[in-house]
């Protein structure tokens, strides 16, 4: 039997209220896509998810270092974070 994975990507889109979460399931495998108006509702969801078993969240570019930093402290040990980044050459 495989084993389930959780995995999540949140989208930073910096305006009130602008928090949307959709996630769907298949063969042991959960997606997470989240929309976000904060860093701080990062790091709330974060948390959520976190006790809900994800395993891996992966931030749009516009977090930042910073905003990686929070989430990932927020996430906790267990769970991989990271973050998208562009080359420009």
């Amino acid at each position: 039997m495989a084993s389930s994975k959780h995995l999540a990507f949140f989208i930073l889109v910096p305006e009130p209220g602008n928090t949307s979460l959709s996630s769907q399931s298949s063969n042991g495998h959960t997606l997470s896509l989240a929309t976000l108006g904060s860093i701080e509702a990062a790091q709330r969801l974060a948390r959520e998810l976190s006790s809900q078993g994800v395993t891996s969240i992966e931030l749009s570019s516009g977090f930042g270092e910073k905003g990686l930093s929070a989430v990932r402290e927020a996430a906790g040990e267990g769970v991989k974070v990271g973050l998208v980044r562009f080359d420009d050459g």
